[in-house]
């Protein structure tokens, strides 16, 4: 066998070994990177998805959530001719996330051991090892707690920290306006 046929061999063997990535959408939302699914379809029309493996990912369609951990846990409520909206989602084992404020040109990002989102209050509860950026047009924030909240209004972001004074923690610096470009 010639130099050039081990070569196609073995690209070809590689190529095999390569994995598709999983992913599944329900209505607004997708989880993708898991290495294993269960789906719970309950009677009242809620279906629970809860999908495990290294860093899966839970997305909604508009990019205003986004999650990655080791396992996470999906709900939503399914109904003939209405959207498909994440009623609530569970992400647990070095969670980080990225919420989404597009009209006002905001995000908070961060990290936690277990991040819980629910769409009905717009909450989302962070617990073990809190850390919390957000990235505002006037400023940026950097906040370290135990455990804690954030409150995702239609204009206001309000994110609540707690925990033993020697690991909380909370920084904003404001932004620095601009430079002028050069008169002409």
């Amino acid at each position: 066998m010639s130099l050039g046929q081990k070569l196609i061999m073995i690209f070809s063997l590689s190529v095999i070994t390569i994995p598709a990535l999983a992913q599944v959408q329900v209505g607004q939302y997708r989880l993708s990177r898991y290495q294993q699914i269960v789906t719970e379809y309950k009677r009242d029309g809620t279906v629970v998805v809860k999908v495990t493996g290294n860093r899966v990912v839970l997305e909604s369609a508009d990019g205003q959530v986004r999650m990655e951990a080791s396992v996470i846990t999906a709900e939503s409520r399914l109904r003939a001719g209405q959207e498909t909206r994440l009623t609530r989602a569970r992400a647990e084992g070095q969670v980080t996330f990225r919420l989404s404020q597009p009209k006002e040109n905001r995000v908070a990002r961060g990290r936690a051991g277990v991040v819980a989102y629910d769409d009905a209050t717009r909450q989302v509860t962070l617990q073990n090892g809190v850390f919390v950026e957000v990235e505002d047009p006037q400023f940026t924030a950097t906040q370290k707690g135990d455990r804690g909240t954030i409150y995702l209004g239609e204009e206001d972001l309000r994110v609540v920290l707690e925990g033993d004074p020697e690991r909380t923690e909370t920084t904003i610096q404001p932004k620095q306006p601009p430079a002028e470009g050069a008169k002409k």
